[in-house]
């Protein structure tokens, strides 16, 4: 299953509907052969539906946008430099994390008691 697929049922599950078309109706620029050929993976979702259906569902936007560019991408090569960045920007996050609860104490570590 492709990434726009998955974010529309994403988002059907959030919003509690069961048909294609409920969906379709929350979006201007959606219609049911766009859906079909999204389903087929021929067609993928606009930016805009992206971020709007990442939003619905509580999904960072950046990371929504980014997959849908993995998913978009035209070469293999493309897709692995997509990915690349995505691993970079999580790695990052990751760094920046462990530095800032570092800094703040906050590193999780057991909590030792001496019993005499």
């Amino acid at each position: 299953m492709n990434f726009s697929y998955e974010l529309i049922e994403k988002y059907k599950e959030t919003k509690g509907y069961t048909q294609d078309k409920q969906v379709i109706s929350d979006f201007e620029e959606f219609n049911s052969g766009n859906m079909s050929k999204i389903k087929k993976g021929t067609r993928h979702l606009t930016a805009n539906q992206c971020i709007e259906m990442a939003n619905a569902v509580g999904m960072d936007q950046k990371e929504a946008l980014l997959k849908l560019a993995i998913e978009k991408s035209k070469s293999k090569e493309e897709g692995k430099i997509w990915s690349d960045i995505v691993k970079k920007i999580s790695a990052a996050c990751i760094a920046g994390i462990l530095a800032a609860a570092s800094l703040t104490g906050q590193v999780v570590t057991p909590h030792l008691r001496y019993r005499r």
